[in-house]
């Protein structure tokens, strides 16, 4: 477990951050948080006496004594009974809001008192695997002066100052020390947001500064410090309801550790403003308390709510009925409108495990909207929840549950809204939508009834899709049973690992009667949600599952630009070498294409990967989901050591190749031949080699089996196949500059009937641009027979055929060599020796022919 309060599970491609849950979650053996109070029992003073300075502390020790016996702390030797005869009947018997009197209201604190009893942990019964989020972020620590924010002369200071200024300003002195009860119904009016109030955290930046700056001073004198002392302090230069109030939250944010020991019952909860000021810890009723008791000195109206807090830890399926409420928060009213925030889930985060406070600022939780707020926390007094109507609540614990980075990602669940799903023919789909560019991720979890453990099912076992705004995960657990879902996310843009932003309970009735999904390392199915900027225009596969009926597939995908693509297919059955037969990438100018083979039954998954021409990693575009469920025979995969080029694309283009007769990759011929051609650039040279994987018949070498012949603007590879089967054609060039060959492109051949053709003759150097062979195309001649020779070669001055004997070709029309030559016996072999200067006392060889006897493969093998 991370000090930091993350947990990171550590992906191939990406980290996924996961918080920890809040400490308003409850232990099943034990009654942790705050206590079940209506702190509206403080009567409104508005037209009755006010209290004195010394009345209103008496009164503040008279609640905190009333939470300290809920918390279940007691005085030594004494019990509820005792506790409660110490307060006056006065005091005990003040009217609530909405009760009908005192006594019913004192039987009904009376009864709810009985039902907490002081619970004791063991270190035996300690959670070790729980932790408890108050939520994460740290604080901004930037530098400022001790100026308001509308006084350093931003845009932003200034919205917000014309924002104060339409709030009714309280009279401080007038509000100090007074005791204030909430209205009976809180909002009556249109409500003003969090964003009418502030556009950002930003603006509070010089004030924050102050305040963390006072802290450090006031830290020399921890044991002196009081409400008086402090809070005018921190409030210097905020002269708004609304800076005050942050003000405060800011210092007990950054000043009040978690009372982690009396959380998890090892010692008395600390919760009374003096002890947690003294201490400077407390549990979260501690925050209110002491919240609420620095904003009367501020002359802010702040009350205190007692209600649920829904975390990670909320016991799904156990009613809040059947239990006291766990956790505290506060309400300010900022003019005439009450805001909701919790000081305690600002504060920072607990590793239970470690028994440690993890100090986090989190700001969602300053004057959080209501209907944000309402997801989380659900009041005793349905009116503190400030919506209308109010959330019931059944509604409320049925809930997706929702961390604050799932309103900071502003995403919307678009369904179900339920937190609890039951599979549909072992299948929960469960989508997203978002106001910007988001990535997500989920991990699937078994819930083992048992022992409390979870089992991590990865990622074989559901499948996310992902547009730009918007996501679709569809889960099929492999097994009957209870599993939790949690989604995580990150803006597109951000390096920053994904975050945890919801959770699910999935009950599976029945499994899903299939094999499990490939492992996906990347986490979503489909296009990227940003692969238009990576310059992908659009897809010719559009569901989420591909369906291979034959076993072979084709991949297009559009793009707005040139670029460099790779591929991974992915099956259980299939290592690496065997996953590269499957594949064959063709790069043209605009369109990037890959053609797909499956020799197993079963899922795949197909991985594209894309670069621009000048960068230098791949990024993760696409991931595709294809079942197969007719298989291709092995024997008929693509040839090894194929390149990302196949087919004619921007490497032929960049070698000055164009107008090509093939530009697909793959040629299919029945014949056993063919010809690919390419018109080329003055002094372009192309070479060729072909290539089989398992070749049964050895008898000729295969360079024999391409005859490259060279015009003046246009070049031609002829290719002859001696057996059945798949083959690789591949192209180099070289211009007059360069020396070397480089790699051009690569071409498939296949056949699949029974071609039995023989070799060209064999080449050598001297066949330069310009000649061609005419006549004969077979490089293996009948003994005992005249052949006729026709071939043009430019720039000869004489040809001859030598062999056993000489035979001098002449020069004909249309500047062909031409003549009858008589082969001779078996064995031997024919040459063609050509002279291109009068002067040159040898003859040059360009070709050379094999004589063989009689055979029925010499019939009719002429390429």
């Amino acid at each position: 477990m991370k000090r930091d309060g993350h947990q990171r599970l550590t992906q191939n491609t990406e980290d996924i951050m996961v918080p920890f849950i809040s400490p308003s979650a409850t232990h099943r053996n034990a009654n942790w948080g705050c206590p079940a109070i209506n702190k509206s029992k403080i009567s409104n003073c508005r037209g009755k006496m006010a209290q004195t300075k010394e009345d209103a502390i008496s009164s503040t020790a008279r609640e905190s004594q009333m939470t300290d016996i809920c918390n279940g702390n007691f005085p030594k030797g004494g019990g509820p009974s005792e506790a409660l005869c110490s307060w006056s009947l006065a005091t005990s018997c003040q009217k609530l809001p909405g009760s009908n009197g005192g006594n019913k209201q004192l039987r009904h604190f009376g009864q709810r008192c009985k039902e907490i009893l002081p619970t004791r942990i063991t270190q035996q019964g300690f959670p070790r695997k729980d932790v408890f989020l108050f939520w994460t972020k740290k604080a901004g620590n930037g530098n400022g002066n001790e100026m308001a924010p509308w006084r350093s002369g931003s845009k932003k200071a200034h919205q917000v100052q014309e924002m104060m200024d339409q709030c009714e300003e309280q009279d401080a002195e007038d509000s100090k020390g007074r005791c204030w009860s909430p209205p009976t119904n809180p909002e009556t009016t249109q409500r003003k947001r969090r964003r009418d109030l502030f556009p950002d955290s930003e603006v509070f930046r010089q004030l924050d500064d102050h305040v963390l700056r006072v802290s450090e001073q006031l830290k020399t004198n921890q044991e002196s410090l009081s409400v008086q002392t402090i809070v005018p302090l921190i409030t210097k230069g905020a002269n708004s309801q609304l800076e005050k109030a942050r003000a405060i939250w800011i210092w007990l944010c950054h000043n009040i550790e978690y009372d982690v020991n009396g959380f998890l019952g090892f010692s008395e909860k600390i919760h009374t403003p003096e002890q947690v000021l003294h201490t400077g810890r407390g549990v979260c009723s501690g925050y209110a308390h002491l919240y609420r008791d620095m904003c009367r000195e501020a002359g802010l109206t702040c009350a205190e709510v007692s209600g649920y807090g829904r975390g990670t830890g909320y016991s799904r399926g156990q009613s809040c009925l059947q239990k006291k409420s766990d956790h505290m928060w506060n309400a300010v009213q900022l003019g005439a409108q009450w805001f909701l925030l919790d000081v305690c889930w600002g504060a920072g985060l607990v590793d239970v495990e470690k028994r440690l406070f993890i100090p986090r600022h989190e700001d969602f939780f300053f004057l959080t909207d209501p209907e944000d707020f309402v997801e989380s926390h659900w009041p005793d007094e349905p009116k503190w929840q400030l919506t209308q109507p109010p959330v019931p609540l059944q509604v409320f614990e049925g809930r997706v549950f929702k961390t604050p980075e799932f309103f900071k990602l502003q995403l919307a669940l678009l369904s179900p809204d339920t937190s609890r799903l039951k599979t549909d023919q072992g299948e929960a789909t469960i989508s997203l939508a978002s106001a910007h560019s988001t990535e997500f991720t989920y991990q699937l979890l078994k819930l083992c009834r048992d022992d409390d453990s979870k089992e991590d099912m990865g990622k074989t076992h559901g499948m996310l899709t992902m547009s730009d705004k918007k996501m679709v995960l569809k889960v099929f657990p492999p097994t009957e049973g209870l599993f939790e879902l949690q989604i995580f996310a990150r803006p597109s843009d951000s390096p920053e690992p994904c975050t945890w932003v919801c959770s699910h309970q999935i009950e599976c009735l029945e499994p899903h009667r299939q094999e499990g999904l490939p492992d996906n390392p990347f986490a979503f199915w489909g296009l990227h949600p940003k692969a238009r900027e990576f310059g992908i225009e659009e897809c010719n596969w559009e569901e989420d599952l591909i369906v291979a009926t034959t076993g072979a597939l084709r991949l297009v995908l559009q793009t707005q630009r040139p670029l460099l693509a790779t591929y991974e297919l992915v099956h259980p059955e299939m290592d690496t070498s065997l996953s590269r037969k499957c594949l064959v990438s063709q790069v043209e100018e605009q369109k990037l294409s890959c053609h797909i083979l499956c020799p197993f039954v079963g899922h795949y998954r197909l991985s594209v990967f894309v670069k621009e021409l000048d960068e230098d990693r791949f990024k993760n575009a696409a991931n595709f989901l294809i079942r197969c469920s007719s298989p291709v025979n092995h024997n008929e995969l693509f040839p090894s050591g194929l390149s990302a080029h196949c087919g004619a694309g921007i490497s032929s283009q960049w070698r000055g190749l164009s107008n090509p007769s093939h530009i697909a990759p793959i040629i299919n011929t029945k014949k056993g031949r063919c010809t690919v051609t390419f018109r080329t650039q003055p002094g372009f040279e192309v070479t060729a080699t072909l290539g089989k994987d398992k070749i049964t018949s050895k008898t000729y070498p295969m360079e024999r089996f391409v005859l490259v012949t060279h015009l003046e603007n246009k070049m031609s590879v002829s290719v002859l196949l001696p057996e059945s089967g798949v083959y690789r054609l591949s192209l180099y060039g070289r211009d007059a500059e360069n020396k070397e060959f480089v790699h051009v492109c690569d071409y498939i051949i296949r056949c699949f009937t029974n071609p039995q053709w023989l070799p060209f003759p064999r080449v050598y150097s001297l066949w330069r641009k310009g000649c061609v062979l005419l006549e004969p195309r077979s490089g293996v001649l009948q003994e005992k027979s005249w052949v006729r020779f026709r071939i043009k070669m430019p720039e000869a001055c004489s040809a001859h055929v030598v062999g056993p004997s000489r035979w001098e070709l002449q020069l004909g029309q249309n500047k062909v060599w031409e003549g009858e030559v008589y082969t001779g016996l078996a064995v031997t072999m024919l040459k063609v020796a050509v002279k291109f200067s009068q002067d040159s006392p040898s003859m040059d060889v360009i070709l050379s022919f094999d004589v063989e006897g009689n055979s029925s493969a010499l019939n009719d093998a002429s390429g």
